[in-house]
């Protein structure tokens, strides 16, 4: 599964650079550019035949791509970025859970509205940019609010929003869990758990038999506890 969950999240970072015209291609690789560098700026989908790993560091260092490259654990790529001198930024693990209609929940979910104004769009912005401490941009989820591919959610505490998440269905019918966060101050409360349940009730309502996120390692043990299977890791290099 690691490639399907690999994937996944790079036909999303597709999807949201074909929305706001910030998807481009240089050699060997696919890389999204958004606006002062926020979410998702990364370098992904490197193809080993094409890829100058010289060009693309010249070309971070001219800022003319993004300086992250994300990908698939490789053994191969990896050891060519190292030797070119990029560095490992961060790693995340990859996680999937097969999905059977005996384990469907109940759609009881009153606590999370569906983002679908850009009013909404921008309460999401601004909950993920706290959560995840990197700018999320208002007009990149309003961007993504009628793609029928995506479901976009925030969540409530008592009467404040605290918490979002984000559902992508790809090509292949897999459901990716993506942006699941929580306001620091709104931490504990079960939040991510609420916000993760109703992202796999969609997962199902996608007809999909697998579900597929990125984990942290404080995400992980709440990701495990809800079925999920660890699968590899995603890196992050830069220069």
């Amino acid at each position: 599964m690691k490639e399907e969950i690999a994937n996944n999240m790079f036909e999303l970072y597709e999807l949201i650079g074909a929305s706001n015209q910030s998807l481009k291609t240089s050699k060997g690789c696919s890389y999204v550019m958004s606006a002062n560098n926020s979410w998702p700026t990364k370098v992904f989908r490197l193809n080993e035949l094409q890829i100058d790993y010289g060009d693309l560091y010249q070309k971070m260092e001219f800022g003319e791509i993004p300086d992250s490259v994300f990908l698939n654990e490789d053994e191969v790529a990896e050891s060519q970025l190292v030797k070119h001198g990029f560095k490992m930024k961060s790693t995340i693990l990859s996680m999937y859970a097969n999905l059977s209609e005996q384990t469907k929940s109940a759609n009881s979910f009153t606590s999370i509205d569906r983002v679908d104004t850009e009013k909404a769009a921008a309460i999401f912005a601004k909950i993920a940019s706290v959560a995840f401490s990197y700018e999320v941009r208002p007009e990149t989820i309003a961007s993504l609010i009628n793609n029928p591919k995506l479901k976009i959610y925030i969540g409530k505490y008592k009467e404040t929003y605290a918490s979002s998440g984000m559902l992508l269905l790809d090509r292949n019918g897999i459901s990716g869990l993506h942006m699941i966060g929580t306001l620091p101050e709104y931490r504990g409360y079960g939040l991510g758990k609420v916000m993760t349940g109703k992202l796999l009730f969609e997962a199902y309502e996608n007809s999909s038999k697998q579900a597929v996120l990125g984990a942290s390692e404080l995400g992980h043990r709440v990701y495990s506890k809800l079925g999920f299977k660890v699968e590899g890791t995603l890196k992050s290099y830069s220069i």
